[in-house]
């Protein structure tokens, strides 16, 4: 798989659709990189929003300032992200891998593919334009105590 250069821009329209083509050829390997991409953005999206709650003095609020502020909350974020002392990354590359191997136990039309792992009470089965739900009698009376 080829790398993503995270260091340019996380808003880099053609690194997102580079990283896109790299996570259909290689699913697992990406994930690190998309959940980095994303905390890089979040970080931005944050730093930009505390920016906006300060008070400003009118001494450096030119065009000029505003702009380099937002390119350095960029590469701010984009360290940041690198680094992963926020670990949102890190929760949401867990996130993604338990969700992909949700998809692979489970069937297009989101039914278990493993017998053990769905109900042993309940079996079903598809005919050509139905699906039937059995229910199989329950042998075991339960109760429940407080």
């Amino acid at each position: 798989m080829t790398s993503v250069n995270t260091s340019a821009s996380a808003m880099d329209f053609a690194q997102i659709a580079q990283l896109k083509s790299n996570a259909k050829a290689d699913e697992a390997g990406s994930v690190k990189e998309v959940a980095q991409q994303f905390e890089s953005i979040f970080i931005n999206m944050m730093l930009q929003s505390m920016r906006k709650a300060t008070e400003r003095s009118g001494l450096m609020d030119s065009d000029a300032a505003q702009t380099y502020e937002a390119m350095f909350d960029q590469e701010l974020a984009l360290h940041l992200s690198e680094q992963g002392g926020f670990g949102v990354a890190e929760a949401l590359e867990r996130q993604i891998q338990m969700n992909q191997s949700r998809t692979r136990v489970a069937a297009p039309d989101g039914l278990p593919l493993d017998p053990a792992a769905s109900d042993r009470s309940m079996r079903l089965s598809q005919g050509a334009d139905t699906y039937t739900l059995e229910r199989k009698p329950v042998t075991v009376a339960r109760t429940l105590e407080r």
